[in-house]
């Protein structure tokens, strides 16, 4: 592959190719992500036992677990990005534009869900969420039709 484009030195990326090279690289934003999502996990954990307790979630768990939320948006957008740059084959460019579409949304959602929770817009919330998980289970469901084992996959 040539540095930057993606493109094996005998042109663009193969399938293949794309699909090995895209599936490292989503197991390096993975790993990266993992802290945060730990984090996410945690709080939100925090948030349901406040929740239970009190009737409420308090401010300063909403704001900390939409940072968090961000913070894992933020760095899966940064391998998705990374996936992007590596040149997709352009014969399967319908098939790769849906994939890529539909985890845009995914991430507005997640995005947009953050933003409800901190602002007490809880039914707002719920409903971004689902949305956020039916935009997810498409992705990795037409990912794994095309032969991603690690891109678009649930973490």
């Amino acid at each position: 592959m040539s540095a930057g484009t993606g493109a094996s030195d005998d042109g663009p990326l193969t399938k293949a190719e794309f699909i090995a090279g895209a599936d490292a690289l989503c197991e390096a934003s993975k790993a990266r992500q993992e802290t945060s999502r730990a984090a996410v996990a945690q709080l939100a954990q925090k948030a349901r036992g406040e929740e239970g307790e009190t009737g409420t979630i308090s401010d300063g768990i909403r704001r900390e677990l939409a940072e968090a939320l961000d913070r894992v948006v933020a760095r899966a957008e940064a391998g998705f990005s990374d996936v992007q740059s590596l040149g997709p084959p352009k014969a399967d460019a319908g098939q790769l534009g849906a994939i890529l579409g539909r985890t845009e949304s995914a991430f507005a959602a997640s995005r947009a869900y953050a933003a409800a929770l901190e602002n007490h817009e809880d039914a707002k919330a719920q409903a971004v969420a689902e949305k956020g998980n039916a935009a997810t289970r498409d992705v990795a469901g037409l990912a794994k039709q095309y032969g991603f084992k690690v891109c678009f996959s649930a973490p």
